[in-house]
């Protein structure tokens, strides 16, 4: 996993998002987290198959939403505190690469 830079406030949106870069190795680990937490059966063993032959690249998006209603000091202490690092004041681009 890899985090992408910089996380950014959507102030006009109201929150702060980190995006995650996830490979194939990520997804295996990933699974097999959720399986063994969620399977409604007992396994000893999880083998990941890819029938795809190329590589893929999924990026996760994590949003902490910022109280509108809050005044603007505690908004501002709130986005640094969940890592802001850019104010973006436009519209939501939705880009996930961050770039």
């Amino acid at each position: 996993m890899r985090n992408i830079y910089p996380v950014k406030y959507y102030s006009a949106e109201g929150f702060v998002e980190h995006k995650i870069e996830l490979g194939d190795e990520d997804l295996e680990e990933i699974i097999r987290e959720y399986l063994e937490r969620h399977a409604d059966f007992d396994f000893d063993e999880v083998e990941m198959v890819n029938n795809r032959p190329t590589n893929i690249w999924l990026y996760a998006k994590c949003r902490k939403y910022v109280d509108p209603e809050a005044p603007v000091a505690e908004q501002e202490a709130e986005t640094s505190k969940f890592g802001a690092e850019v104010n973006v004041t436009g519209e939501y681009d939705g880009n996930p690469t961050g770039r």
